[in-house]
């Protein structure tokens, strides 16, 4: 079996173009490099190396022997770098900065995937809606942001981050059981009309950028909406709905994680979608990013009322 470090050797000869660059480069001397060049040329049984002036060259066999030692050495070098992500496993912390539904919605299945993969991993979470969380990642306070940004209103990312887009989140409309929408369903009267027909009702909103979203959706549809309640917790907005308070419109993930009795959600399409993404540094990412990064790409394709990103 051949030698892989005078292998490396040769290597340098060939590059340096003498032994005695080769020994200067390697910090040998030059007859322990010409020693390691002839024990290397006994084991394959032919010269590698032909002298000339001052120099060397390599011969045709000395040539292949160094076209396959670079293979090797990056087949190595390769190898290590998957067995030094795999022990970056074994340790490590990400910090991450999600808005409030993703925290509850994909964070927990993701988070008990990683830690079965990875239980020495050390996570921390802080909930943020997306300008605070991409505040966080400028600021080196964290490690991934989760958030989220609607056509008319392009996400926050710069050439410094690297984006995943996790998924697709449809918005829909949520009504009382009794009103007109929710009897009638979208073939309906009132369901001819889209939005329209929401025009004369009373609106709760959720975040800033959902109600910019909203008002916008709205807007398209010929009215701007009355919007008497504005609170970022789904919760809250769908009880207002259910004591037949209000109308709203919330993103499928607030109902894939509660979805109260007595509201109904009619199939209007005129709300559109929000794409919820994963932002981390661009360059290398430690493995146990990746790796969360890797789980939460599978928590939302696993979520239904989400459309996972094309593959």
């Amino acid at each position: 079996m051949l030698d892989l470090h005078r292998g490396r050797i040769l290597r340098e000869v060939a590059r340096s173009g003498s032994m005695t660059a080769a020994a200067r480069a390697l910090s040998y001397t030059q007859p322990a490099v010409s020693h390691h060049i002839a024990r290397l040329e006994a084991e394959v049984g032919t010269p590698l190396v032909i002298r000339h002036g001052r120099g060397v060259r390599l011969t045709e066999a000395g040539r292949i022997l160094v076209e396959h030692v670079d293979d090797v050495l990056a087949r190595m070098a390769d190898t290590e770098e998957r067995i030094a992500a795999l022990a970056g496993l074994r340790a490590g912390r990400v910090r991450v900065a999600v808005f409030p539904t993703a925290a509850a919605a994909l964070l927990p299945d993701a988070l008990a995937a990683l830690r079965d993969r990875a239980p020495e991993v050390a996570v921390t979470l802080v909930e943020a809606e997306p300008p605070q969380a991409l505040a966080a990642l400028r600021a080196g306070e964290a490690d991934l942001a989760v958030v989220f940004s609607y056509p008319a209103a392009p996400p926050d990312e710069e050439a410094r981050w690297r984006a995943v887009e996790l998924c697709e989140d449809p918005v829909r409309v949520a009504v009382h059981a009794s009103h007109p929408l929710a009897l009638a369903g979208a073939a309906g009267p009132a369901g001819r009309d889209g939005l329209g027909a929401l025009a004369e009702e009373t609106w709760a909103s959720g975040c800033e950028r959902c109600r910019g979203h909203l008002i916008r959706a709205c807007e398209e549809a010929g009215f701007t909406p009355r919007i008497a309640f504005a609170t970022d917790d789904h919760v809250a907005v769908q009880r207002l709905v259910a004591r037949g308070l209000a109308v709203t419109a919330l993103p499928g993930l607030a109902f894939a994680l509660h979805h109260e009795p007595g509201v109904v959600v009619p199939p209007l399409p005129d709300l559109g979608r929000r794409r919820i993404t994963a932002l981390v540094p661009a360059g290398a990412r430690p493995p146990a990013v990746a790796a969360l990064l890797d789980e939460l790409t599978a928590a939302a394709t696993a979520i239904k009322v989400l459309t996972p990103r094309p593959r």
